[in-house]
């Protein structure tokens, strides 16, 4: 039987010192982001665990959670912290926060820190529920854990949710209800989020259902704000597009800037849609109609099943919270444009 491999095999697979490859495992933010790239390409060639378990035996309670999300810059997850915040604050604990950048190549670094800081347990988004390092550690060293926002197809992985696919489903149907037949999806890359994805078979099911055989896809950054040179073929190609299904509310509102950019009114040349509900598109015009999350619920309802894990009062189970459509102003009937406006 192969042994297992060391972090001597990660420093020589590497081409880097041992003590390098410690400080990527045990403090990744003190490395520069190409050498933490280098060790964690090592770490997965050779299937190697950082070995936690002996460090977390020796531990006590320290009644302090983890939470890694993907970035706070998206009022999405900054509302399911403050959501975890508030449960925790009840319960008489402290919560670390870190975020990955939507850099699934982070996760693991980011994780071991917060392990490294003695934390009971971890919330986590990452980019890959069902495949994914991090969640095969935390797995093996049975270090209690919660997804959120990841919807996993594996059922020994306790996640808070709402349904994906159906979020998407239900924007691209109102748009198909009011007319549209030429919709395309505006999406965060998939590799980035596994929501993305799961949103997109939720959009393209609502357009087989509807007899449109033809979904368009644009893949961005999550971070992107300046949708005006992505969307341009959609908006002012020759087989425009009049409806825009977003992801994320935050791509929503820059599809919206864009097809201003065009000289296109939303609704009325364009319909656009977003996923999430954050509160900023309800003071945007015309207001954002979107596929709401009860985001902050999500977060208490994360830390409670966190809790019940860390003092083994429950199991692992996935909980699909509902969503509803807000009330915005974006969707509209659709309207036979004749001709593009630049």
């Amino acid at each position: 039987m192969p042994s297992k491999p060391t972090m001597r095999d990660v420093a020589r697979k590497s081409g880097l010192s041992i003590a390098t490859v410690s400080r990527v495992i045990n403090s990744p933010d003190d490395v520069p982001a190409p050498t933490v790239e280098i060790v964690n390409a090592a770490m997965r060639h050779l299937n190697y665990r950082p070995n936690i378990n002996g460090r977390r035996l020796k531990m006590r309670h320290t009644r302090t959670v983890g939470v890694l999300v993907p970035t706070l810059a998206n009022p999405v997850f900054a509302t399911s912290v403050q959501g975890i915040e508030q449960e925790a604050h009840a319960e008489g604990l402290t919560v670390l926060l870190t975020s990955s950048n939507y850099d699934p190549d982070r996760e693991m670094g980011a994780v071991s820190a917060l392990l490294n800081n003695r934390v009971d347990g971890l919330i986590l988004t990452l980019a890959n529920a069902d495949s994914n390092p991090v969640v095969d550690l935390l797995l093996a060293e049975k270090i209690p854990f919660v997804l959120l926002f990841n919807q996993p197809y594996r059922a020994d992985i306790a996640a808070i949710s709402v349904d994906n696919a159906q979020s998407a489903y239900d924007i691209a149907d109102v748009m198909i209800k009011r007319g549209h037949r030429s919709l395309a999806m505006v999406a965060g890359r998939f590799e980035s989020s596994d929501r993305s994805r799961q949103r997109y078979d939720g959009f393209c099911r609502a357009l087989v259902d509807a007899g449109i055989e033809t979904p368009h896809l644009v893949q961005v950054g999550f971070g992107e704000t300046d949708l005006i040179e992505p969307l341009r073929d959609l908006l002012c190609g020759p087989a425009v597009v009049t409806g825009l299904v977003c992801s994320t509310d935050m791509l929503a509102i820059a599809a919206i800037n864009a097809c201003r950019a065009y000289g296109l009114s939303v609704p009325g040349d364009v319909s656009v849609g977003g996923i999430d509900g954050i509160s900023v598109g309800g003071l945007i015009t015309p207001k954002l109609c979107s596929a709401v999350q009860p985001t902050q619920e999500m977060g208490r309802q994360a830390l409670a099943f966190l809790r019940g894990l860390i003092t083994g009062q429950s199991n692992p189970e996935s909980l699909l919270l509902p969503h509803h459509l807000s009330d915005g102003e974006s969707i509209g009937p659709f309207r036979r444009r004749s001709s593009t406006r630049i």
